[in-house]
């Protein structure tokens, strides 16, 4: 076919190239993009929220495991020390009145009490607290592993435990 030439054909030189359209951008968003942008906006702040509530939930059992770690193993009151950080550790999570004032036997059924496996050894090592005997660097290093691992485990106090029917549901979950 031959080549037409616009003058040759009157109805070719009134044709214009093709137009176009205009392109599409990106704005506005479609509902459905808003609505996957509102979903993951609340994700992320509920998991912040959430993350903020459990690091102040788990602040006493951190705050606990690093004075026990800082105790020094050849003070003649150290057992005196753990027992007290595990009792100020219980009371952030429980009633003061149902763990301040017990001692002996019911201080070692009580933490028996908040962990599945009964913590032996640190409740033998604890009721060597007023022997005359110090306890040796083993004990020492015994206890005090025994007691981190009574904190870890036990803390923050489960809220189905009827020894500690005050503790808020929310501290369930372990940290």
């Amino acid at each position: 076919m031959a080549e037409q030439n616009p003058a040759a054909n009157p109805a070719l030189a009134s044709l214009q190239d093709i137009q176009l359209p205009i392109e599409i951008g990106n704005w506005p968003f479609a509902y459905g993009y808003w609505l996957v942008l509102l979903i993951v906006c609340i994700a992320f702040t509920a998991a912040v929220i959430g993350f903020r509530k459990r690091r102040q939930r788990c602040a006493a059992k951190r705050a606990a495991l690093v004075e026990l770690a800082a105790l020094d193993g050849s003070d003649p009151l150290y057992i005196s020390h753990v027992s007290e950080i595990l009792k100020r550790a219980a009371m952030s999570y429980c009633d003061r009145n149902s763990v301040a004032g017990l001692s002996g036997t019911q201080w070692h059924d009580w933490l028996t009490a908040q962990v599945d496996t009964a913590p032996v050894e640190l409740c033998k090592l604890l009721n060597m607290a007023y022997q005359p005997q110090a306890l040796t660097p083993t004990q020492a290093a015994l206890l005090q592993k025994s007691a981190a691992q009574w904190l870890k485990k036990a803390l923050p106090l489960k809220g189905n435990n009827s020894a500690n029917a005050t503790a808020h549901p929310m501290e369930a979950k372990p940290c």
